[in-house]
C-alpha cells in the first residue's frame, strides 16, 4: 500500500459509507444506460494491497455497472491472467513483492490492448512521469475523483469494444480449424496462415498438450516437462507460460489459442492442433 485512498466516504465508529454515490459522477439517467452494456462487457482488475480501499472502489465501480475483479497482489493477478482476461487493470504502485510498475510493464509486454490506471499516492512529477512512461493510460494521485476515474474507464472500455458487441465470425471460425506445429522451426501456425515463433517452453507445452489429445494435462505434467520436479512444482510459473503464449497467439494471428484451463487442474487443448 502507499498511502490512503480517499474516495467520497465517510467513516463512523470505523466503518466505511459510500455518500451519494449516484452524485458522485454526474450523468444524466439516459447517459447512464447508453454506458451500462459496454461497462458490463469491461472487466476492471484492481490491484490493491488495502482491503478497506479495495473494498470500497469494487463496491463504487461494480454499483456504477462494471464487471470487478479484486486483487491483493500481482500473483494472484497472474494467476487470474491465465485463465481470464481483462479490459483495464488499475493498479497501486507500493504493492508487497512485485510492485505496480513491474506490473505496468509486464502487462504492455504482452498486450498492447490492456488498459491500464494507476490509482497511487506517489504523485511527484518524476513518480508520474515513470508511471506513463511503463505504459501506463492514466496516472491518478489518491485521493481520487470518482467522475475523473469512472471516464478514463468508459473510454477504455469503448476503446475494447466490438462493434456492435458482435464477435469476428471469421475468428470463431478461425478457431474450430486446424492450427500447426511446427517443430522443426519452433513455429506454430494460424488456420489464417500465420505463425508465431515459440520459446523453448511454449513449444514444450504445446507438445505436451497434443500428445493428450484433448485430454487434461495437469500442472505437475507440464512442470515436468520444462525440467521441474514434482517436489519443487511452482504452478504460477506455469501458468504465466501460458498466459503470456495466449496473450502472444491472439495478438500476432489475430485468433485465440485453443487452450482451455482445468481448474485446480491444468490445462487441456483441443485437438484442432497438429504436430508437424
Amino acid at each position: 500500500m502507499d498511502g490512503t485512498w480517499h474516495g467520497r466516504h465517510d467513516q463512523k465508529d470505523g466503518q466505511y459509507k459510500v455518500v451519494d454515490l449516484q452524485a458522485s459522477v454526474i450523468w444524466s439517467s439516459s447517459s447512464v444506460n447508453s454506458f451500462r452494456a459496454s461497462r458490463a462487457a469491461c472487466t476492471i482488475a484492481i490491484v490493491e494491497d488495502e482491503p478497506v480501499l479495495l473494498d470500497e472502489m469494487c463496491f463504487q465501480l461494480r454499483h456504477l455497472g462494471f464487471t470487478v475483479q479484486p486483487f491483493e497482489d500481482a500473483s494472484r493477478f497472474y494467476r487470474h491472467l491465465a485463465t481470464a482476461r481483462c479490459t483495464v487493470a488499475v493498479l497501486d504502485i507500493g504493492l508487497p513483492s512485485e510492485d505496480g510498475l513491474a506490473i505496468c510493464q509486464h502487462l504492455r509486454e504482452h498486450d498492447s490492448q490492456i488498459g491500464i490506471v494507476f490509482v497511487t499516492a506517489r504523485g511527484l512529477r518524476e513518480d508520474r512521469l515513470r508511471g506513463l512512461a511503463s505504459g501506463a493510460d492514466a496516472y491518478l494521485v489518491k485521493p481520487i475523483d470518482m467522475e475523473e476515474l469512472v471516464l478514463i474507464l468508459d473510454r477504455v472500455a469503448l476503446r475494447c469494444a466490438k462493434p456492435n458487441g458482435v464477435a469476428n465470425p471469421s475468428s470463431a471460425a478461425a478457431e474450430r480449424e486446424t492450427w500447426r506445429l511446427d517443430l522443426s522451426a519452433s513455429v506454430l501456425v494460424a488456420p489464417n496462415g500465420v505463425k508465431s515463433r515459440l520459446t523453448v517452453n511454449e513449444s514444450i507445452f504445446l507438445q505436451r498438450l497434443i500428445k493428450k489429445s484433448g485430454a487434461t494435462c495437469t500442472h505437475v505434467e507440464l512442470a515436468a516437462a520444462i525440467g521441474i520436479h514434482p517436489d519443487d512444482l511452482d504452478k504460477h510459473r506455469v501458468e504465466v507460460i501460458i498466459s503470456r503464449l495466449r496473450v502472444k497467439i491472439e495478438r500476432s494471428a489475430g485468433v485465440p489459442l485453443p487452450v482451455r484451463a482445468v481448474r485446480g487442474v491444468g490445462y487441456s487443448l483441443d485437438d484442432v492442433v497438429k504436430d508437424g
